[in-house]
């Protein structure tokens, strides 16, 4: 099953050429001066239509960039930054993580690996430490090796994440505790998996738009 965040629960779990001038018909006692004059010119005339300087290419722009499936930065939250070295020390699998905090983890102070190793990691993110259920953030987790398929999972509709990838959305469920929002995706054979502390208050819709801001941007931003 996959891992889950139970609010209540104790766990912490995107070439041209120029020519020349041409020249009319010359009568045959003008020809040859005006060939040397067309010689003496040609440098000139190289300098001049830049054919000897390197041709400027302007850079792509932002939503060019987005267009083909890259950010124009690929910054990494300063949270994340020890928790990402400690998990890459352990796993090889690609870590995803998103380039900012904004909406529900605007807030986020602490990050923790729960674990990592050559097929799997899973890194938290808390409000505040020492406070249990009350400081958790967010879940992030990959698998090389998953035990279940997401698809199966109840309560689960499909959306469209960056890439054009298929992810699989589930809101924030309330029983005798509450489990977060989550949401599942593929991508080059490793399940991806993030929860988001939200209050069962808010609409599904405002929580599967803010879940897949998240996970877009650690999309686009590729392997850290």
């Amino acid at each position: 099953m996959p891992p889950e965040h139970q609010v209540g629960s104790s766990n912490l779990s995107g070439r041209t050429r120029s020519a020349l001038p041409r020249r009319g018909a010359m009568p045959g006692k003008f020809l040859l001066p005006a060939v040397l004059a067309c010689v003496t010119a040609i440098p000139t005339l190289v300098s001049s239509t830049g054919f000897s300087q390197p041709a400027q290419v302007n850079p792509p722009t932002p939503a060019a960039r987005a267009d083909h499936g890259t950010v124009s930065a690929r910054s990494l939250p300063a949270i994340f930054i020890s928790a990402l070295a400690e998990v890459k020390s352990r796993s090889h699998v690609p870590v995803l993580l998103p380039t900012g905090l904004s909406g529900p983890l605007a807030g986020a102070k602490a990050a923790i690996v729960d674990g990592a190793t050559m097929g799997k990691y899973s890194i938290s993110l808390y409000y505040s430490l020492g406070e249990g259920d009350t400081g958790f953030a967010a879940f992030f987790t990959a698998d090389t090796s998953p035990d279940y398929d997401p698809r199966e999972l109840g309560n689960v509709r499909e959306v469209s994440l960056a890439h054009g990838l298929p992810g699989y959305f589930r809101p924030v469920s309330c029983g005798g505790s509450c489990a977060p929002a989550n949401l599942w995706w593929q991508e080059s054979g490793v399940l991806y998996q993030i929860q988001l502390s939200m209050s069962p208050e808010e609409s599904e819709r405002a929580q599967q738009r803010a879940i897949v801001r998240v996970a877009d941007s650690a999309i686009l931003a590729g392997p850290r």
